[in-house]
């Protein structure tokens, strides 16, 4: 079954396809280059003060966040078999929908946080004498390997496929029901075509490297030699070289460096294109045959009864505090109630004890007794 569903995924080769739709290239082109523009000028403003880097460093980030996931869009449209939108149309909804990523993303990371508790909580139990270690005989292999693929989950699954749910229009919890389903039926699947899409950018990043760096060497010796006033052999004796570090021919360094700055950054679009491409079609694969509605409709009724729950613990505890708070003593809150109104009544008296019998003269001693006595206790005399 993996194995056909590989075959089936050939369509991935056509990522490379992607360098022709000029419109997205020309979009990602203009996404690095603003960005890198305002991180400049952050460089700049914060020699004036230092507040104004993170600034430009977070505003310099939402160009790149927003305008990537707007090529993004473009080629998820290519990759359906639909013509793809227009650049205003991908900008508006990029910013309309892309911070939801964001949203997911830190669903996610609360995922994992909440995961590392829970992982922790066994550790600490398998501390526990004689049970702890043959408790651990199975923590430790099954924490390897659930660890693991969840770390390597994060830049194969979780990253690439989070953001093409996004752009198909799906919200935070429908894009977190997508990620679920696509873990438990085709994580094996979606592992191996990212590894495939990755290494299908690296060559081609490799490729252009290749070119661009064997261009510059030729490109900057022959402008070394033509160009140079110097008598040495490259300007003023600095080789090929000395064009790129402005030695003696300013106008000409300036050019060539913002010549080539923009050349490399072409050279970083392409690869970037063929990813975000690559992404889209292998999201694609993986919901292909899924019943997406049932997965959102799963996560939503665990988000329910999570809240559920939550309400029901946050009632126990208010139903607790109230008992606690009616337990205590009356004498106690009365006591209270009158050392704070400054009251000084007694409290009432409590019940008369039964009184003694009277005291009556003996008539033979004249010895005090009690009525009811048969003998005097001083004298014996028979008192009734």
């Amino acid at each position: 079954m993996l194995a056909q569903q590989i075959r089936g995924s050939a369509s991935l080769l056509e990522s490379v396809e992607a360098v022709r739709n000029w419109r997205a290239v020309l979009l990602l082109f203009a996404t690095f280059a603003a960005a890198a523009l305002v991180f400049a000028l952050a460089g700049l403003m914060a020699r004036a003060s230092f507040v104004f880097l993170p600034l430009f460093g977070l505003a310099a980030w939402a160009v790149a966040f927003y305008g990537g996931n707007a090529v993004g869009m473009m080629m998820l449209d290519e990759a359906s078999g639909q013509p793809s939108r227009s650049i205003g149309a991908a900008l508006a909804a990029s910013l309309a929908t892309s911070h939801r990523l964001i949203l997911v993303l830190l669903l996610v990371f609360a995922l994992y946080v909440a995961g590392l508790i829970a992982f922790a909580a066994v550790l600490f139990i398998c501390k526990i004498p004689f049970i702890g270690p043959l408790l651990y005989v199975v923590v430790f292999p099954l924490g390897v390997i659930v660890s693991g693929i969840a770390f390597f989950a994060l830049p194969t699954v979780i990253f690439p496929l989070a953001a093409p749910a996004v752009w198909r229009g799906a919200g935070v919890m429908a894009c977190v029901g997508q990620l679920v389903a696509i873990a438990r039926k085709r994580l094996v699947l979606v592992l191996l075509l990212m590894i495939a899409v990755t290494l299908l950018s690296a060559v081609m990043s490799a490729l252009i490297g290749m070119v661009l760096f064997s261009g510059t060497a030729i490109t900057t010796s022959l402008s070394a030699g033509i160009l140079s006033t110097g008598g040495m052999g490259g300007l003023d004796g600095m080789g090929p070289m000395g064009l790129l570090m402005g030695g003696g021919m300013g106008g000409h360094a300036v050019a060539a460096m913002i010549g080539g700055g923009l050349l490399f950054a072409v050279a970083f679009t392409l690869p970037g294109m063929v990813y975000l491409r690559g992404a889209s079609t292998v999201y694609l694969r993986a919901i292909d045959g899924l019943d997406l509605d049932a997965a959102q409709a799963e996560i939503g009724a665990k988000v329910a009864g999570a809240k559920a729950r939550a309400r029901e613990m946050q009632a126990q505890a208010q139903d607790y505090a109230q008992r606690a708070r009616a337990a205590t003593p009356a004498a106690a809150a009365a006591a209270g109630a009158a050392a704070s109104t400054g009251d000084d009544t007694l409290p009432p008296p409590q019940a008369a004890l039964p009184a003694e019998p009277a005291a009556v003269p003996c008539p033979a001693c004249g010895g005090a007794t009690v009525a009811g006595d048969a003998f005097c206790g001083h004298c014996g005399h028979r008192l009734a």
